[in-house]
């Protein structure tokens, strides 16, 4: 759960000015091989080809999360979603949730942030992130 916390520390200062503005994201092309399964383990999550899928879970308070999951790897992110388009928090520096705090290094970085980014347009949003 500490990743409300830090969503809404990170929230609170955008809310000051502290945080600079959302930097939209560019279509994905060409779009990886994605599906969204209707049954079994999967249900409710996008989930590509590739070996990577993306959950969105409910709000809890005002963030909602969003679940990237990677050969064996998880990563949490916090936002908001509304009218066709979701607002990612994201910290300067990502690590994995499992294993615990595993950094991602800039290639997996960039590479996890396009998957993210491809998914959800995939899904219909207008993607944009919050660099804290």
């Amino acid at each position: 759960m500490g990743w409300i916390k830090d969503s809404m520390k990170t929230e609170a200062r955008y809310q000051r000015g502290d945080v600079r503005k959302s930097v939209l994201q560019p279509r994905i092309h060409p779009i990886p091989v994605l599906r969204k399964p209707w049954f079994g383990k999967n249900r409710g999550k996008i989930v590509c080809n590739e070996g990577w899928s993306v959950a969105i879970s409910g709000s809890s308070w005002r963030i909602d999360r969003y679940d990237y999951y990677e050969n064996g790897h998880h990563l949490i992110l916090g936002g908001e979603s509304g009218s066709g388009t979701i607002d990612i928090i994201v910290d300067p520096v990502l690590n994995w949730d499992e294993p615990q705090n595993i950094p991602l290094d800039d290639a997996t970085r960039k590479r996890v942030l396009n998957n993210l980014t491809a998914a959800l347009q995939w899904s219909g949003y207008n993607v944009s992130f919050f660099m804290s």
